[in-house]
């Protein structure tokens, strides 16, 4: 079968484009034609984060537009605009969070909901997200593929470390995106600081140049690390703190798991899908975060209570289905719908039609704001209740009965005026 990704930066290190990466070459090796699809050529740095990247072929939508595929799939929600550019029997959706919540601008909001409008061929991560989907888009198909654990870059250990000194504390994640808590962690590190002894260390993709500071000591950084040397980072710690507020599937901590760490985090979603409370790690509401130091502070005073979680975690990552599992099931999909004579391009219009109103909503949306921040009190006042005054019932019925030409004429007129 001849198969696209819709990608966006999978050059620089990040969970997402790490899941797209196994998903192609995997499917490239079990004999597959497969391609990822980015509207700029793909840098890969020397050495490469993902050592398969080299492996990878890459071509930009305009070389991808003259060639059929069997399956195309987006990968994030901007590439879903992007779908239609391509000729493909079926158009999908690897939809790996609810990305809504990644923003808090409310048209970027209502443009990532549209995403689940149409009945595309939808493959997600997490069980949660596989209902999500089927309710807001029942005549869509769902396939649940769980995100392996890569036994390459992470070998399960035959033992955890023993721990010597104070608690080893690993925080991850990216500094400068809100919803990741990279900030707020470090603060509660401090708060813990106060009670428990600990060694804090910071796995990053990126770290913005920031050192934070915990307990007037600047916290070991761990910056863009290759993915096959990121198993050594999480051997040198106990318990990985991890306090995103908006998943798929957490990646991270099992992979913790795997090098016989546990790790703590919120009760966000996905979490369920291998995490359990007081087995293999501990979970927190994210209302509740007092009692992260009050965690930290027991793990740190039981040794017991520690090497119980960790020897859980452990059993965990080894019960838990590798990536060649994982794509073996999601091929085995796809070939089943593929002789199953599974299409549909006639969503492709409509697929065009949405990225059209994608861009002009956009638009509107830049003149408002250009217009908003341009006009004093009284002009935003007026703007407001002009506003107010096109959304009227009876306004909305005359402008039905005018013609569209004599609407663009008037406001033409208006315009030329108030230039």
């Amino acid at each position: 079968m001849k198969i696209a990704f819709l990608a966006g930066d999978v050059g620089n290190i990040s969970g997402g484009a790490n899941v797209i990466i196994e998903y192609a070459w995997r499917l490239r090796a079990l004999g597959h034609e497969v391609v990822l699809v980015t509207h700029q050529p793909v840098r890969i740095s020397s050495p490469p984060w993902h050592p398969r990247l080299p492996e990878l072929r890459f071509q930009t939508f305009t070389e991808a537009a003259h060639e059929r595929f069997d399956f195309v799939f987006a990968t994030w929600w901007l590439t879903w605009f992007d779908l239609w550019r391509l000729d493909s029997a079926v158009y999908g959706y690897l939809n790996q969070s609810l990305e809504s919540r990644f923003r808090p601008e409310g048209h970027l909001k209502h443009l990532n909901r549209i995403t689940y409008s149409l009945p595309l061929l939808f493959v997600t991560e997490a069980r949660w997200l596989a209902e999500f989907i089927r309710t807001v888009q029942p005549a869509g198909q769902v396939l649940y593929v769980r995100n392996g654990l890569s036994r390459e870059h992470f070998p399960c250990v035959e033992a955890p470390a023993p721990r010597t000194g104070p608690l080893r504390v690993l925080v991850e994640g990216p500094w400068g995106i809100d919803f990741k808590g990279v900030a707020e962690t470090f603060a509660l590190l401090e708060e813990a600081r106060a009670r428990v002894e600990l060694q804090v260390g910071w796995l990053s993709s990126s770290s913005g140049g920031q050192v934070p500071v915990v307990g007037g000591r600047p916290v070991q950084v761990h910056e863009r690390i290759p993915i096959d040397r990121v198993h050594e980072v999480y051997q040198r710690y106990d318990v990985m703190l991890k306090l995103s507020r908006v998943e798929g599937m957490f990646g991270p901590p099992l992979e913790m798991f795997s090098q016989g760490g546990t790790a703590i985090t919120y009760t966000v979603t996905g979490s369920d899908e291998y995490m359990v409370h007081g087995e293999n790690s501990l979970l927190v509401p994210p209302h509740d975060r007092r009692q992260l130091p009050r965690y930290l502070e027991a793990l740190s005073a039981s040794p017991a209570y520690l090497d119980r979680l960790r020897a859980g975690a452990l059993r965990t990552a080894r019960a838990f289905p590798d990536w060649e599992t994982s794509i073996g099931q999601f091929e085995g999909e796809l070939r089943r719908l593929h002789g199953e004579g599974l299409r549909n391009e006639h969503l492709r219009p409509a697929l065009a039609a949405m990225a059209t109103m994608k861009e002009h909503w956009l638009d509107e949306v830049r003149h408002v704001a250009e217009v908003s921040l341009d006009a004093g009190p009284g002009e935003r006042l007026l703007l407001e209740r002009y506003r107010k005054l096109k959304r009227n019932p009876g306004i909305e019925a005359v402008k039905r009965l005018v013609p569209d030409a004599l609407k663009h004429s008037v406001r033409a007129f208006f315009t030329r005026r108030l230039e």
